[in-house]
């Protein structure tokens, strides 16, 4: 037996439904509008993830090796010597440069807006 789009109608019309419960505005509400943030995003997460990892294997690592400290130590002095920052104006000139990038990023700047002109 088929059924036209009229009788189909009038029978979902017919069936008897509940209403719905009392409390659904404020479920829903609370399940999205005042839902609670995350504390972090996921890639935060992720990234402080990796880098805890990273920080207990190279913990791991240089306590676990004999003279560990020392190789690292060394490698230390030798890339703070090939990036220039054993010298004390290389290390004054990039904190005032740092300290100069600081304070711009800080400024707020007003907008200016653009005026409509009614005509």
């Amino acid at each position: 037996m088929m059924m036209d789009d009229d009788a189909l109608d009038r029978a979902l019309a017919a069936l008897p439904l509940d209403g719905p419960p009392a409390d659904l505005q404020q479920r829903i509400l609370a399940r999205t509008v005042y839902a609670p943030r995350a504390a972090f995003r996921g890639w935060e997460l992720w990234f402080i993830a990796i880098a805890a990892a990273l920080i207990g294997w190279l913990g791991w690592l240089v306590l676990s090796a004999p003279h560990a400290q020392e190789r690292v130590a060394d490698a230390l002095a030798r890339l703070i010597a090939v990036s220039g920052l054993d010298s004390m104006s290389t290390v004054l000139w990039l904190a005032a440069g740092v300290s100069a990038t600081w304070w711009i990023v800080q400024l707020s700047v007003p907008d200016r807006r653009r005026r409509i002109e009614v005509r």
